[in-house]
């Protein structure tokens, strides 16, 4: 093996202590998707940084042996930042360092600069390995929440659950960008069955703050950002906000570009690994057999193979598509027997897949370094 492979290699392995697992694959895609990312001098740098974010002066004793200087780091660490590699954020003696996962994290960090060949190898890469690991924790980064909660039979819903109310209760800034994942199919020349709109991907306060600075997203109003919520209801999108009770990021997804969505529906029983507090029922005096709701279902997960259309308890998320198109008014969302409230907010959300990918020692660990200036 050749040094500038095994930097590589070591880099994956890193990247693979994250939350959400970075595993090799027999055909090494995943270290073509870092070269696009790190030269070798970046990969090594990539290897000084933690999970959690850190100073420069930390960074920089641990790059000692390598004789780096500290001016020269900050500037590949910059460098890594605009690119995506990695993530950061501040200035002057406010700046923080941390590595990055591929998703969400990386991939989502090439919006408007995604190039055709990444596309191929993070497309590649979901179907040879990732998307499983995306999808192996019990708690993921994302949940399905209902397109409309007014379509659900119930007084309470909670807060997290409800777009509109995530949306109107934010003090804000709310600012949307560019769908990265129907950027790549474009790219691929598979445009998007769903819809036509681009600009979709919402981020709400600090993410959006930085977002907008960086010129990458758009600043909206409330007003503005529940008509794209009234739009992706209209066409036919899934709603996934991150897994938290207050969430920083809701995206708009479609089962034929997201690859969370087009990973979960090869699954037997997707329901099991995509989160959701509600299932679609029918209601068989009221359906018509219209069939209908068959093509607002990112999950196949209608049948009316006996004549009578009936809901797939193992394939539906809970998203809602069905219900609110159906002319008779047949089907509806009902709650689940074991609901969720999720994590209250982002570090408890990844200190539990933590928990749940590593055990309750192996993370306990992890923390404690990274309490004490270890690299995580």
């Amino acid at each position: 093996m050749t040094s500038e492979s095994d930097v590589y290699r070591r880099l994956q392995k890193h990247i693979d202590n994250m939350p959400v697992a970075f595993p090799a694959t027999r055909s090494g895609v995943e270290l073509r998707i870092l070269r696009r990312l790190f030269t070798p001098e970046e990969a090594e740098v990539g290897l000084l940084l933690s999970a959690v974010p850190e100073n420069l002066d930390r960074i920089h004793r641990r790059a000692g042996k390598a004789g780096l200087a500290r001016e020269e780091l900050e500037r590949i660490l910059d460098r890594l930042v605009e690119k995506g590699a990695i993530l950061g954020g501040g200035s002057g003696d406010r700046k923080r360092y941390s590595k990055a996962q591929l998703a969400v994290g990386m991939y989502e960090l090439q919006v408007d600069k995604l190039t055709k060949e990444f596309q191929q190898d993070v497309a590649q890469y979901f179907q040879e390995g990732f998307g499983e690991a995306f999808h192996g924790p019990r708690t993921g980064q994302m949940r399905t929440i209902p397109v409309n909660a007014r379509f659900v039979p119930e007084r309470r819903v909670g807060r997290y659950d409800d777009a509109r109310q995530l949306i109107e209760g934010t003090a804000g800034p709310i600012a949307v960008m560019n769908c990265v994942c129907r950027q790549g199919k474009d790219l691929l020349d598979e445009p998007c069955q769903q819809t036509e709109a681009r600009r979709v991907c919402m981020t709400f306060k600090g993410a959006a703050r930085k977002l907008i600075a960086q010129g990458t997203a758009q600043a909206v109003s409330h007003e503005e950002a529940l008509a794209c919520a009234q739009r992706a209801e209209e066409d036919g999108m899934v709603l996934q906000p991150e897994n938290t009770q207050d969430p920083s990021f809701i995206c708009f997804c479609c089962g034929c570009c997201c690859g969370v969505l087009s990973t979960a529906k090869q699954l037997p029983r997707p329901a099991e690994y995509l989160q959701s507090n509600y299932c679609a029922v029918v209601d068989p005096e009221l359906c018509t057999e219209c069939e209908t709701c068959h093509s607002r279902c990112p999950m196949d997960a209608l049948d009316s193979s006996n004549g009578a259309t009936r809901v797939e308890p193992h394939r539906c998320i809970g998203c809602g598509l069905c219900v609110t198109t159906c002319p008779s008014e047949a089907l509806s969302l009902v709650a689940k027997k074991q609901r969720t409230v999720p994590p209250r907010d982002q570090r408890a959300l990844y200190r539990k897949i933590m928990r749940e990918r590593f055990g309750v020692l192996r993370t306990a660990r992890m923390v404690g370094n990274a309490l004490l200036g270890r690299r995580v």
